[in-house]
């Protein structure tokens, strides 16, 4: 049985993300987290806003780092006057390239969407 058109409208979704040597090396949820700590100034807070576990954020960092070959997260530890994180100039190159790639993407493919779907039930 297919669906009234009336009642239900066709929607186009995409995920991209990059690949360094073949393997994932920065998508949609490494994005969110630099976002988070250079929001934050913490990991830990970045942690629980994105509920990933300290552990693995520290994982993540590491690994994008050495793939990367070059920092992109830095980190002081606490102390009187507590820790901090940010990030860093490459990883907020990363972060505002992946986003342009992002908008391109999706106006791309909403236009083709549009160019072949726009008139179907």
């Amino acid at each position: 049985m297919m669906p009234d058109s009336k009642n239900h409208k066709l929607k186009v979704r995409s995920k991209v993300w990059l690949e360094l040597e073949g393997k994932p090396f920065f998508g949609e949820g490494r994005l969110e987290i630099l976002r988070a700590i250079d929001r934050l100034g913490s990991i830990t807070k970045a942690a629980e806003e994105t509920r990933i576990s300290y552990r693995r954020i520290r994982g993540i960092i590491r690994e994008m780092e050495e793939n990367f070959g070059r920092p992109l997260v830095i980190t002081q530890r606490g102390g009187r006057s507590g820790g901090w994180a940010a990030i860093t100039t490459s990883a907020q190159d990363l972060i505002s390239r992946f986003e342009k790639q992002q908008i391109g993407v999706k106006k791309e493919i909403n236009d083709t969407f549009e160019l072949l779907f726009n008139d179907f039930p």
